[in-house]
């Protein structure tokens, strides 16, 4: 968990999502809750309390998750942030990439945790 300085006392927490191969991907504290909080409405009920030891508000670590699950878990998170990435596009606001957090980076990172091409259809079919 990194503290970044903000003015005055305050500070605001980073996220960060570590990959099993690659470098990992940070994300302020603010954007990544809502990040986490559809990640959850997307996972069954029964399977939030699995998720705590590897996601939670500091980030996700793919090396903590086994192995069999890894794929599965990195296809809830790609649907999810594909999801925000479109909202964050069609915004009206006058500049929507530069306001809002920027998910290209965490896509590219996720599709080749679960080794997929752009575009593939069948990403969340299995």
């Amino acid at each position: 968990m990194t503290k970044l300085p903000i003015i005055g006392d305050t500070c605001q927490m980073s996220a960060v999502v570590v990959f099993t191969e690659g470098d990992p991907w940070f994300i302020n504290s603010r954007n990544w809750s809502v990040i986490l909080e559809r990640i959850m409405v997307a996972v069954q009920p029964g399977d939030r309390q699995s998720f705590d030891w590897f996601l939670n508000e500091t980030g996700l670590h793919f090396p903590s998750v086994e192995p069999v699950d890894r794929n599965s878990v990195a296809r809830v998170v790609l649907s999810v942030v594909e999801e925000l990435q479109v909202e964050t596009s069609v915004k009206t606001e006058w500049d929507a990439v530069a306001s809002g957090p920027y998910y290209g980076d965490l896509v590219s990172k996720l599709r080749n945790e679960i080794d997929v091409e752009p575009g593939d259809a069948s990403v969340l079919d299995e």
